[in-house]
Parts: C-alpha cells; sequence; structure tokens
C-alpha cells in the first residue's frame, strides 16, 4: 500500500500530469455554434426567409415602389416570380434595403438638423468671440 501511495506522490509523475491538465486547460475545444428557426408558442416554426418575404411584400405594397417598378416595366407577376429565385442572400439584402425606405418623409429631419448645424455655429462663433460680417 506504501509503494502505491510513494507512487502516486511521485514528483515526477505529478509534474507530468499537473503539465497534461495545464496543456489541455489552454487549448480548449472549438466552439460550434448555428442559428435555429423561431417557434411561436402555437408550434408554427418562424423562419428568417419568411419574415424577410414579409418585409419585401410590404414595401412592394407602397405605392411609390409599385409605380417605380411598373416604370421599369415590370409587372406584379415578373416582380413576385423574380422573388421566388432570389436565394437567401440576396433575399436578406433586399429586406434590409426595403427597410430603410423613407415612408412618408417630409424632410422635416433635415430642416432640423441643419437648423441645429447652424445654431452650433452661431454659439461657437459667440464663445470664441468672433464674428462674422457680410458685406
Amino acid at each position: 500500500m506504501k509503494s502505491s501511495i510513494r507512487w502516486i506522490m511521485n514528483p515526477r509523475i505529478v509534474w507530468m500530469i499537473l503539465l497534461a491538465f495545464a496543456v489541455f486547460s489552454i487549448s480548449p475545444p472549438p466552439a460550434r455554434a448555428a442559428l435555429i428557426e423561431s417557434q411561436l408558442s402555437g408550434g408554427q416554426v418562424v423562419s428568417q426567409q419568411v419574415v424577410e418575404l414579409e418585409t419585401i411584400r410590404q414595401a412592394l405594397e407602397n405605392e411609390l415602389v409599385a409605380q417605380r417598378l411598373a416604370d421599369y416595366g415590370f409587372s406584379q407577376q415578373e416582380v413576385q416570380l423574380k422573388l421566388q429565385t432570389l436565394n437567401d442572400a440576396q433575399l436578406h439584402q433586399l429586406a434590409s434595403a426595403a427597410d430603410t425606405l423613407a415612408e412618408g418623409g417630409d424632410g422635416l429631419g433635415v430642416i432640423v438638423t441643419v437648423l441645429v448645424i447652424v445654431l452650433l455655429v452661431i454659439v461657437i462663433l459667440k464663445l470664441t468671440d468672433k464674428q462674422v460680417i457680410i458685406k
């Protein structure tokens, strides 16, 4: 019994075990992850593709977009056929672009931004005791 304890407590074996644990703890195994589809409480699966197609469909219902496509000579049927042939990356790109469409933008944001910039310039000029003289 004493010889087995002596063999286990041998400094060379202890250092080899510590070295092995150190090597394995320094390089962890690669992590693997993947996206899974969302699931509603009713059990229906909602895929990203369905959500993106819905976003694109809503954008295509916009009168301005429909008119612009008609100006280019595309009918609603041609657009729907083309949507069915797009791959996932193209659908994502088109849905992202559809999200950025300004609905009913009247330019109020631009006017407010310009007024804020003018106000900042005036405040900076007053704080530095500078004057702008227009002749």
